[in-house]
């Protein structure tokens, strides 16, 4: 037997472990970005605010979010920020000829990328040494 094949048959004998804890390391990274971006969203009226949520695998997504309802595949988490009370989001994180963006989801998203990958990363060797 070669490495190749003893690697293969390694992984497929520890596949559901480490299905399983990815799948909380991308959960925990999902609610902790939902909870970073409600933090920075900009608070008038609080409905945006609201409106951030996380759907997880075979749940649908809001109706009027970003990129409409849809479901959610399996082993994905989707962070929305929308319903159908707030509709602008978008307005706010990038602006409008009216007004400038107050940018709250992409520069979080650029800070804590890094933290989600090492979290991925450390998850996925927890379940290979188990």
């Amino acid at each position: 037997m070669s490495m190749a094949d003893q690697f293969r048959a390694f992984i497929a004998a520890k596949e559901e472990a480490i299905r399983a804890e990815a799948l909380k390391a991308q959960e925990a990274s999902a609610k902790e970005f939902a909870r970073e971006v409600r933090r920075k969203v900009p608070k008038q009226s609080g409905d945006l605010r609201k409106s951030i949520v996380v759907t997880g695998p075979g749940q649908r997504t809001p109706a009027y979010s970003r990129g409409g309802a849809r479901t959610v595949p399996a082993n994905t988490f989707v962070v929305t920020a929308g319903n159908e009370r707030t509709r602008y989001g978008h307005i706010v994180e990038f602006g409008s000829r009216k007004m400038t963006g107050r940018h709250f989801w992409w520069p979080t998203l650029r800070r804590l990328r890094s933290k989600f990958r090492n979290r991925r990363k450390a998850a996925l060797r927890r379940a290979i040494k188990r």
